[in-house]
Order: C-alpha cells, then structure tokens, then sequence
C-alpha cells in the first residue's frame, strides 16, 4: 500500500470522528493533493497524533473528513534543540525553517543582530508565512509535534531570556574550539540552544556579550559557511550526538 499523502491541521480541526478543515488545509487537500470524496489522507495535528482520514465532502469554503484511525507515533527526538538564527536576507530564511524541522528542532528564535540587513521582513505577514513552512514541514517530514518560531527578538533580549537551555553554543569562526571538540567534552543534556549569526558574522561586542550570557563559542571547520548552511549543520552534529540522528 502506498504511503499516504500527509498535511498538517490544527488541534481543533478534529471534532470526535470527523475532521473539519478550511483555509490553508483545504486549499491543500484539494487544490495541491487533488484529492476528492472517497480519498484517503494522513494529518498531523502538530500534538503529538497522527490520522488516518477518508474525504467525505469539499465545499468552496469547509471540507470534511471521517477519521479512520488515530495514532500517536514516537517519531519526536528526546533532544530538545532551541536554533536563534539571525534572519538573512531573501528566502534564506525558509530554508532554514524547513531544514531545521526536519532535522528535528523544537523551536525557532528569529534573530535581528546588529549586521542584520534592515530590508529583511519581519512583519506580521512574514512571520504568518514562516508559520505556515514550519507547518509544511513537520507534515512533509511525518514528525507529529508542531515547533515554536518565537517572534523577531534582538541579541540583547535573547541573552536575558532566563527561558534558555543551559547548554547555549554561540557559533563563531574565531572561536578556538570546535563544535565536534565541544560537544565530545559536554554530558547528555536536555536541551540545546544553537545561536547563528548573520551574513557579516557576529561583531566583536556581540560575541562578549553572548560568553558574559554563558554561551560556549565554537567554530565549525576550516571552510566558511553561509548562516543558512551553519545553523543545520550544526543541528545535526547535536542531534547526531545527543538526539536520535543517525
């Protein structure tokens, strides 16, 4: 049997044995998955379930489902990751947000630092539309837990957060240790917060501020990465380590 096409709805789209569905989900299912009445599908509900469904109806406006199956599968990393990504300019940024899901992080901190490009968006329209990835994501990717994308933060703010993991890695090139050194030299832990810079890398004062916060910098090889290619890299050394990669 072939797997089935998965979209993400929210919590409240399911109602006992059936699953309502507008908007975006909607759109989904019958514009981009072309689906109709009879046709099974899988959702997410970004919770912790997973559903099997069957169409039993799609209006202009609402469309429904019969729920057929419910589960709850363990498909979540024990690892709890935390990426403050300073936001790059163009659609870097969704390429974040969608790598990032996928390698299983549980929440994503925009990050305005003091190089950060003014022009970048950061709008309530942009962080609709990183919501909106982030949700594709966790469907494409078949996780059933929905991560945090905070709001646009400063450096500043982010530091003062008392929210943050204890294990907090400030990703630099002038850093003297490795990231793979670091992470060998650390126990398991809960939870681990990766900051990335932006595309003219941490300033001086900043990257003070981040070791005054008790953040641990650390470099990531030899070659230069771009801000959108460090933060996932990194993602998956954690994860690799730590979580369940590999």
């Amino acid at each position: 049997m072939a797997e089935l096409r998965r979209i993400f709805v929210p919590p409240d789209a399911v109602h006992g044995d059936r699953m309502l569905f507008e908007g975006e989900p909607l759109r989904h299912v019958r514009t981009v998955l072309r689906l109709a009445p009879g046709d099974e599908f899988s959702a997410t509900d970004g919770a912790g379930s997973e559903y099997r469904v069957q169409v039993e109806h799609l209006g202009r406006d609402a469309g429904r489902a019969a729920i057929l199956e419910r589960t709850s599968p363990q498909r979540e990393s024990a690892l709890r990751t935390l990426l403050a990504q300073s936001v790059p300019k163009g659609d870097r940024f969704a390429f974040v947000l969608e790598k990032a899901v996928e390698l299983g992080v549980s929440g994503v901190i925009p990050v305005l630092s003091r190089r950060t490009i003014r022009a970048v968006r950061t709008d309530a329209a942009a962080c609709a539309r990183w919501q909106r990835i982030v949700e594709g994501a966790v469907a494409q990717s078949g996780r059933t837990r929905l991560p945090v994308v905070r709001r646009p933060t400063s450096l500043e703010e982010l530091l003062r957060d008392p929210s943050l993991p204890g294990l907090r890695i400030f990703l630099r090139e002038q850093a003297s240790t490795g990231l793979r050194e670091l992470i060998a030299g650390c126990g398991q832990p809960e939870a681990v917060l990766v900051a990335v810079g932006p595309e003219g890398g941490w300033s001086a004062e900043e990257a003070q501020q981040a070791r005054d916060a008790g953040f641990l910098p650390a470099r990531l090889g030899p070659r230069t990465l771009r801000t959108e290619t460090a933060g996932i890299a990194a993602l998956a050394l954690v994860q690799h380590r730590w979580g369940d990669l590999g």
